[in-house]
């Protein structure tokens, strides 16, 4: 029998042992996903997630935990485009879940218990080329569209329609538990939307190149980034060059990311008179964002005092 037949068998075991009313194991990649996973499953799911809230996603520090958690999951709920190439990867293989596996051509997951949140995504900033002279790319386009709260709808239906699939005999309880998220959701949008209206065509810079999904939904005009490229930390050569540009400009706003270091950015603010808004690029990585909700309006509102 081949690894493919013993993969098949092993999974039809596995399903065929877990019993009819037994919740889902959901493993969610980061904080955003388990939330909406929660809020969609209901009690119909348990769920773990990997990566802390502050934690750099390209820097998630792996534990042996994950390995047991994937392997007795049903299913993985993760951003994709590559951005857990760090760790995803590595995780799946030692977990050996038939359900789903490494999968090296994108860098992510493959088999039916996989849930790919960036499905249908439109994808902003993909490569022309694939250098490393151009820092750390990421060769299907920025993943980061999590900080776009209208993408925050489209992650949701992907999860429900991943549960669904996994546990059809409850997909109208998932069903219902989405339009009562997406509901939610689309009321705070259309709130958020009014409110960042006077950040419409203002220019900013940010620390990294992981904004563009928030200039999409706030109007922001990101020209530049602080790091010299995409993780590659700045030089003074650089900086020089930066003031200079944001003065010629008149860039007043500085975006940094939660999880970059703060003096760098102190300096640039003081030398060109803007004004910095911290923000997370997943929730629960600053006080009072543990829920997908209140992390899109943590960050609109840190934007928005930092404009005045």
């Amino acid at each position: 029998m081949n690894k493919s037949r013993l993969a098949l068998a092993a999974l039809l075991l596995a399903l065929a042992a877990r019993p009819a009313a037994a919740k889902l194991r959901v493993v969610a990649t980061i904080p955003d996903l388990a939330d909406v996973s929660r809020r969609v499953g209901g009690g119909l799911v348990s769920v773990d997630c990997l990566a802390r809230g502050p934690e750099d996603i390209h820097q998630v520090v792996m534990r042996p935990s994950f390995v047991s958690k994937l392997n007795r999951a049903d299913a993985v709920v993760y951003l994709g485009l590559s951005v857990e190439h760090s760790f995803l990867p590595g995780l799946l293989d030692a977990a050996a879940n038939p359900r789903m596996r490494e999968d090296p051509a994108v860098l992510g997951c493959a088999g039916p218990g996989c849930i790919d949140c960036s499905a249908g995504v439109r994808v902003l900033q993909k490569p022309d080329s694939l250098s490393r002279a151009e820092g750390e790319l990421h060769p299907q386009g920025n993943p980061h569209y999590n900080l776009d709260p209208e993408d925050g709808l489209l992650i949701a239906r992907n999860i429900a329609a991943g549960f669904s699939r996994l546990d059809p005999a409850h997909a109208a309880d998932y069903e219902r538990n989405l339009a009562a998220f997406l509901d939610e959701l689309k009321t705070r949008i259309a709130e958020w939307k009014k409110a960042v209206a006077p950040l419409q065509g203002l220019k900013a810079v940010s620390y990294h190149k992981d904004v563009a999904y928030l200039g999409r939904f706030t109007g922001l005009d990101f020209i530049d980034t602080i790091e010299l490229k995409p993780g590659v930390a700045p030089t003074p050569t650089h900086l020089a060059r930066l003031v200079r540009e944001m003065q010629d400009q008149g860039v007043k706003l500085i975006v940094r990311e939660q999880q970059y270091e703060s003096r760098t950015t102190a300096w640039l603010a003081g030398r060109t008179g803007a004004k910095v808004a911290v923000i997370g690029t997943m929730a629960d990585a600053l006080p009072g964002t543990e829920t997908y909700v209140k992390f899109c309006a943590r960050n609109i509102q840190a934007l928005l005092d930092a404009a005045r």
